[in-house]
């Protein structure tokens, strides 16, 4: 698996505000359709509940590297874990 570079990754979470950037509708998000949860850098890949209650994000991407998706930040979207299990179970 084609992983994004870590400079990658800082920038696509700095663009996104520290936030879920995910758009699902079906997902039921509160803003516009929109996640918008705020997320730690410290957790990414943390998929289970920490003792804050909060549980990590992921670098995802939008055109897979098997589709010809590049590893660019303009190809990454940062989500917070659950939208993450979701976005990869609707593949």
């Amino acid at each position: 698996m084609v992983k994004f570079p870590e400079e990658v990754v800082k920038k696509a979470f700095g663009a996104a505000d520290g936030r879920c950037e995910c758009l699902e509708v079906e997902h039921g998000h509160k803003y516009n359709s929109m996640c918008m949860r705020v997320l730690d850098w410290t957790k990414r890949g943390q998929s289970f509940m920490g003792p804050d209650g909060q549980k990590g994000w992921e670098a995802h991407w939008i055109v897979s590297p098997e589709k010809g998706g590049k590893p660019t930040q303009q190809n990454c979207e940062i989500l917070c874990w659950d939208c993450y299990v979701k976005k990869n179970k609707g593949k």
